[in-house]
C-alpha cells in the first residue's frame, strides 16, 4: 500500500468522507483480495476489483460516515489478501468531529404502552460550535408521533422539544423519528428516535414522566 492512514482533518458529525486508499500488486504471482471488514459500521468499504496482476495498481475505496461521533475518532479499516508475506493490511481513517448542536437524550424510549395510551417526552438541543440557531421546521414520519419546539428562557439558543406519541388503536412496535430541520450550515436536518412497543392490556415497563 502506498499509505495506510488518512486524516480527514475536521467534519461535522453527519458527514460523509470520501477517500481511495491507493496500491500497487508487487508480488510475481495475482494479488487476490479476501475479506474486507472494518471497526464499525460507520465505514464502506470498495476494492475497485478483487484480482490484480503483477504490477497492477488499484485502489480501496473507503466512505466514513461521522453519525455522532465526536472529538477525535480513529477507524480501522482490515483488508486481507493472499500475500503471504502480510496477509492483512490495517488502513485508518482519523480526524475531527466537531458538533455544532447538542441533543440530550438522542432518542426517546416510549417504553411499553398499552393501546390508547399516550406518553410525552422532553428533548434539548443546544448550540455548541456556534452561538445561536434556529429551527425551521419540525415534523414525524409516524401519524401517531407529534413535536413542538420551543426556545428555552433559562438556556438562551438552546430549543425544547415536546414530544408526543399516541394514542394508537392497535398493537405495534414503535420505530418512529421527529425530524427537525434547521438554519446551520452543517447541521441541516437531524432526527430523534422514537422506540418502544404498543401492547393489548396492561401497560408494563413504563418509564416515569420527565
Amino acid at each position: 500500500m502506498q499509505e495506510l492512514t488518512f486524516d480527514f482533518g475536521e467534519i461535522y458529525q453527519l458527514a460523509e468522507v470520501t477517500h481511495e486508499f491507493p496500491f500497487t500488486s508487487t508480488g510475481k504471482s495475482t494479488l487476490t483480495i479476501g475479506a474486507i471488514t472494518a471497526s464499525c459500521g460507520c465505514a464502506v468499504v470498495t476494492p475497485s476489483k478483487k484480482d490484480f496482476a503483477p504490477g497492477e495498481q488499484g485502489i480501496i475505496k473507503v466512505v466514513f460516515n461521522s453519525l455522532r461521533y465526536r472529538d477525535r475518532v480513529s477507524k480501522h479499516i482490515y483488508v486481507d489478501t493472499n500475500d503471504p508475506v502480510t496477509p492483512r493490511v490495517i488502513l485508518t481513517m482519523t480526524g475531527v468531529v466537531k458538533v455544532e448542536l447538542e441533543v440530550t437524550p438522542t432518542g426517546v424510549y416510549t417504553g411499553r404502552l398499552k393501546v390508547g395510551d399516550s406518553i410525552e417526552r422532553l428533548v434539548t438541543i443546544t448550540p455548541v460550535e456556534v452561538k445561536s440557531f434556529r429551527i425551521l421546521e419540525v415534523k414525524s414520519d409516524h401519524p401517531a408521533l407529534t413535536a413542538e419546539a420551543q426556545p428555552m428562557v433559562d438556556k438562551p439558543g438552546a430549543y425544547q422539544v415536546k414530544i408526543r406519541f399516541g394514542p394508537v388503536e392497535k398493537a405495534e412496535r414503535i420505530n418512529a423519528k421527529v425530524i427537525i430541520r434547521t438554519d446551520l450550515p452543517h447541521t441541516k436536518e437531524l432526527s430523534i428516535s422514537v422506540f418502544g412497543r404498543i401492547q393489548e392490556g396492561e401497560a408494563t415497563d413504563v418509564p416515569p414522566a420527565k
